[in-house]
């Protein structure tokens, strides 16, 4: 079965004809992807959309980072190892922060809000799941931008951002080389959004397909919002 997946996969990455004005993806350079790991981090907020970008290798390298190399425990209690901690992490190209209950405390981290900043800057998009905004918002990376995050919380959440233009009814908001993401399992629907937009849409269907995932493509589709009261309700 691995075999059968593993050749799907060689077939879309090099044969694949995208459309007008994007490259292939064998013809794009590497990237590196950095998830950013700290303790009681939601599993699905890095490990959903890292099922997606981990199935684009070798073209997307991934690595883990967190304040000191070592395993990190998520909120539900399995752990995940950190290859690098902040000081020796390499060059990212793209960066992921996910959310958790341990968001509010990371966000109050200075040493890892000044690490964020940097490389933030010098990362061509920059992902948050969920409250992991909450994380960008108190680096100051989203002052003055759209961006969205957990409904179910949605007070907790943006309290840290008083100066970001919160979307209260979003999948998830793309402004550009930071793009956020509503709760948990959005960050599939997001993922697959940035990486139709750096190779192509129909890879991403493709990729969608494979994990048996029903994309919802358009940002604004959001019903948690009115669940949870941030928008009235549709008659």
């Amino acid at each position: 079965m691995r075999v059968r997946f593993l050749s799907l996969l060689a077939f879309l990455l090099v044969s694949f004809h995208p459309a007008s004005g994007q490259a292939p993806v064998k013809d794009m350079p590497p990237l590196t992807l950095g998830v950013l790991l700290f303790p009681g981090f939601e599993l699905l907020d890095a490990y959903g959309p890292l099922e997606l970008w981990g199935n684009l290798k070798p073209q997307v390298r991934i690595v883990t980072i967190a304040v000191t190399a070592g395993p990190v425990a998520s909120a539900q209690g399995p752990e995940t190892v950190a290859t690098h901690g902040l000081q020796d992490a390499p060059a990212l190209d793209l960066l992921l922060v996910p959310g958790g209950f341990g968001a509010f405390k990371a966000l109050k981290d200075e040493p890892l809000l000044a690490w964020l900043r940097g490389r933030s800057r010098n990362a061509r998009v920059t992902m948050s799941v969920c409250n992991g905004a909450s994380i960008l918002a108190a680096a100051g990376l989203l002052d003055g931008r759209p961006a969205t995050t957990n409904k179910a919380y949605w007070k907790a959440a943006t309290r840290p951002g008083p100066k970001v233009k919160w979307v209260p009814q979003a999948r998830w908001v793309d402004d550009g080389d930071i793009v956020t993401s509503s709760g948990v399992s959005a960050g599939i629907d997001m993922t697959l959004h940035v990486i139709s937009r750096l190779y192509t849409r129909r890879l991403a269907e493709k990729m969608a397909d494979q994990i048996e995932h029903e994309w919802h493509r358009d940002p604004a589709w959001d019903p948690f919002a009115a669940k949870h009261g941030l928008v009235p309700a549709s008659p």
